[in-house]
């Protein structure tokens, strides 16, 4: 399938184990070494800085990165309509990669070659962005706030990649310390069958050892919804009390709908890459109880500066109906563009590598980023919510 180039112009373990990892990746493709020269005055003009992006435009997985996307473009049409930033308008590149690690590679590498793209920005998807890291790191390009909660990208100890919201594991931890706070003592997992899906199953496998839950079962999960029943009668056949659901989009409500129409019960507990609209879309009132992990404010809490600013932005777009996800774009572009800001009258990747790496305290409208030179993870909070009656999170 031909290549789908979406280019919009926006207008108003062991760390060192890992690394080793990318960095033979990087070799593998040729590509390991000092940037090449010229390239760090890449993606800015004096007109507009040029911003890249790889993400799931099609696919199982393509509802959710749209709630992403448009939650930045709210931050970066506003910043645009504005002037820019120090009279810079934003554009942002995104090219399609279908959740395919391979096209988000050959993206990467269209994006900071023939693009020369400044920056590379909240790429989708845990194998994709993985993918991708290695030849980041290799070219010198910084990769920002990527939309995954993947611990390979915060244990990378890479010069390069900024996570600003707290991982998988932080997540998945939360959850078994939760479900063992109030009794639940037999749990399963089901998880995505790639990098996603398995290093969250090792995080669960490390939490129930430590909040004494017994994990009874485990299935894999396919992307493109395929040995559904095979998973389902895995984890029917143990009972459990919970199911932690280790995936993302469209999977995590196929699997609890194929669960529940196969005529069994149990408590769903879901990750933060999912959405609530997608949840009450697919699944109507059976969504009621579902609990999920946040790692941003929600976007209805008019007591945070972040969420009345993101409220306002969106009701002004139209948008009557509010996720967590795109909440999560909005924050990340507003990362973004502080960074840009001080960044230099003419930003360069050398440039805003040290301006995030100067971010030691800051306030994103009471969203805390805190960062520096030896600390490129950021972000502690993560809150469970349950689907209420009226399609509304509740504590």
């Amino acid at each position: 399938m031909r290549k789908l180039r979406a280019a919009f112009r926006l207008l108003p373990s062991s760390s060192n184990g890992v690394r080793a990892g990318l960095v033979a990746a990087a070799l593998a493709l040729g590509l390991a070494g000092a940037p090449a020269q010229g390239q760090d005055m890449a993606g800015v003009t004096d007109s507009e800085i040029v911003i890249g992006q790889s993400g799931q435009l099609s696919g199982p997985l393509s509802a959710l990165t749209h709630e992403v996307r448009l939650g930045a473009s709210l931050c970066f049409d506003q910043v645009n309509a504005a002037g820019g930033v120090r009279g810079r308008k934003i554009r942002v590149v995104a090219l399609d990669d279908a959740y395919d690690p391979k096209q988000a590679a050959d993206n990467t590498r269209r994006l900071i070659d023939e693009d020369k793209v400044l920056a590379l920005f909240q790429y989708a998807g845990t194998p994709p962005a993985l993918a991708a890291l290695p030849i980041a790191e290799a070219r010198g390009v910084p990769f920002i706030a990527p939309f995954t909660g993947s611990d390979a990208l915060r244990q990378a100890n890479s010069r390069y990649v900024f996570n600003i919201k707290a991982g998988y594991a932080a997540e998945l931890d939360a959850t078994v310390k939760q479900l063992a706070s109030v009794g639940i003592s037999r749990i399963a997992a089901v998880y995505l069958n790639n990098p996603f899906g398995t290093g969250g199953l090792a995080a669960v496998e490390k939490s129930v050892k430590a909040h004494n839950v017994a994990l009874l079962a485990q299935a894999p999960l396919e992307v493109d919804g395929s040995k559904m029943a095979d998973a389902v009668a895995v984890v029917a056949r143990q009972s459990p009390q919970a199911i932690v659901v280790i995936s993302a989009g469209k999977p995590s409500v196929d699997f609890v709908d194929a669960y529940l129409n196969a005529g069994h019960r149990s408590t769903f507990y879901m990750l933060s890459a999912i959405s609530n609209a997608q949840l009450v879309q697919a699944l109507g009132e059976r969504a009621r109880g579902v609990v999920v992990s946040q790692v941003v404010p929600s976007p209805w809490n008019l007591s945070m500066p972040i969420s009345r600013e993101f409220q306002g932005l969106a009701k002004a777009r139209g948008l009557t109906e509010f996720t967590f996800s795109q909440m999560e774009g909005f924050i990340a572009a507003r990362f973004l563009v502080e960074a840009l800001q001080r960044a230099g009258a003419k930003p360069t990747r050398a440039s805003l590598v040290q301006a995030m790496e100067s971010m030691k305290s800051v306030s994103l409208g009471g969203y805390p980023v805190e960062l520096s030179a030896s600390q490129h993870n950021s972000g502690k909070f993560v809150d469970l919510l349950m689907m209420g009656r009226d399609g509304r999170f509740t504590k």
